[in-house]
């Protein structure tokens, strides 16, 4: 009595032999095969769905199978998903002929067509920019000295290696102490009043020791190669963290100087300074459009075509900002720009 009700509660799949269809409920709805030797996938679609145009719809059913044309015996193959509740079964959608109809040609409509798009208007929270420069003087980067020596053979210095410094005065300086290590760019920056200069973040430098007049210290951070006569100044931050928000307001500057002035195009993430600070509403986190009056073909440098209305090309950041100038990132770039591009808060565009 026993053994008669064991086999009557076993279901088929007890019995199912290998390369049998294993049955979840009935023979109308299988749940998986286990494939034999010589079997592909679209054999199976032929003999379980009656199709053999369905194995790309098996093939996604079975994740594991990471290529179509490489199946192994022993392996199952799944009919369809399924999940702890419902098992998986097979489903073959009724092919349904529709009639053929030729394309109608449709044209749409956006009343923002009217002018040019809307452009770089995307915000961001707390995101990190580099800009490896400051624009102004030796005294604002309180330059104090310079590398004299340092423990590579190498003419360009990376991480890691140990610099000597000539230092104007060691006083207050300890094993800890970080600097920065600048070098100049350019000549001074018309546009920028007083005689100042692009100074170069080139690496962070942290002092292991402290003789008569030399400091010994290690590269950190490098930002490009360090070289000997590289100017010893305050370890100012290159990285900043801004929340960037659409332009607006009524700013109008220019772009005075340039980071990279040996690149001939300037790229995203280009460090410029502009000739507006604080004294015009400029501050750290401040966005705004560059914009452009020239002909597609206009040579690089060609001053502006006033006949033409602005273009939004792009978009810069402040990250760091005085009474009368700025340097700021550029996040967003479509066409190249230079030296005396207009950047503002709010482009001339139609009402």
């Amino acid at each position: 009595m026993l053994a008669a009700l064991i086999l009557a509660t076993l279901t088929p799949a007890a019995f199912a032999q290998e390369g049998m269809v294993q049955m979840g409920g009935t023979a109308a709805t299988p749940d998986f095969y286990t494939i034999q030797a010589g079997d592909t996938l679209w054999d199976i679609s032929t003999r379980f769905l009656g199709d053999p145009y369905q194995w790309p719809q098996l093939w996604s059913y079975n994740e594991y199978i990471t290529n179509p044309h490489w199946i192994y015996p022993g392996n199952r193959v799944y009919f369809h998903l399924g999940d702890a509740l419902t098992p998986p079964g097979a489903s073959v959608e009724p092919i349904v002929d529709v009639p053929y109809q030729p394309p109608q040609e449709v044209v749409a409509t956006n009343d923002s067509d009217c002018d040019f798009p809307a452009k770089f208007d995307s915000e961001a929270t707390g995101q990190q920019l580099v800009a490896p420069a400051i624009l102004g003087t030796a005294k604002d980067i309180n330059a104090r000295g310079r590398v004299i020596a340092a423990s590579a053979p190498g003419t360009n210095l990376a991480e890691g290696t140990y610099v000597y410094l000539k230092l104007d005065d060691t006083d207050g300086v300890e094993c800890g102490t970080l600097f920065n290590l600048y070098r100049k760019v350019g000549g001074a920056v018309k546009g920028a009043g007083a005689a100042r200069y692009v100074y170069r973040i080139v690496s962070t430098v942290r002092v292991i020791r402290v003789d008569d007049g030399v400091a010994t210290a290690e590269i950190r951070d490098s930002f490009v190669e360090t070289t000997r006569s590289d100017i010893v100044g305050d370890a100012l931050p290159a990285e900043v963290t801004v929340d960037v928000a659409a332009p607006e307001g009524d700013v109008d500057a220019r772009i005075i100087a340039r980071l990279n002035v040996d690149m001939a195009n300037p790229t995203v993430y280009e460090t410029v300074f502009i000739d507006r600070g604080t004294n015009d509403g400029v501050d750290v986190g401040t966005s705004l459009y560059l914009v452009t009056q020239k002909d597609g073909l206009a040579p690089r440098g060609a001053k502006p075509d006033t006949r033409l209305p602005e273009r939004v090309t792009g978009r810069v950041v402040v990250v760091r900002a005085d009474e009368t100038q700025a340097t700021a990132v550029v996040v967003n770039a479509s066409e190249e720009f230079s030296t005396g591009a207009r950047v503002v808060g709010t482009p001339n565009r139609q009402e």
